[in-house]
Formats: C-alpha cells, sequence, structure tokens
C-alpha cells in the first residue's frame, strides 16, 4: 500500500478556538508499506473501544 507522509501546519489560534483544518499541508514523500503493519496500532487502539461498546448496546436492548 501507498502512504504519503504529510508536514501539516496548524495555527496556534486555531488550535485554541477548536478549529482544526490545517492552513498548510504539503507532501513530503511517498512510501511504500504493510498493510498489516501500518493499520494494527490503529486496530489494537480501537477494538477495544468498539468491543465495549457493542456489548453495551446489547446489554441496553435486553434491559427494554
Amino acid at each position: 500500500m501507498k502512504v504519503a507522509i504529510v508536514r501539516t501546519v496548524i495555527t496556534r489560534e486555531k488550535l485554541m478556538a477548536g478549529e482544526f483544518t490545517p492552513d498548510k499541508e504539503e507532501i513530503i514523500k511517498y512510501e511504500e508499506v504493510d498493510e498489516e503493519e501500518y493499520f494494527k496500532p490503529l486496530v489494537q487502539y480501537l477494538y477495544p473501544k468498539i468491543k465495549k461498546l457493542i456489548e453495551g448496546e446489547k446489554g441496553n436492548v435486553d434491559r427494554v
């Protein structure tokens, strides 16, 4: 899978106002990466949270 390494600049004023749209984006380079290696940290972080959310919803349905 080909990914882009991007440098993003957001002004401090925008961050303090809670706005996260970039002022400037610059593609540094492109890299070929293994999909498993790329997505594994994201899955390890999100899976337990999503699983807990789904189990919580199932619990709420059973109580009704």
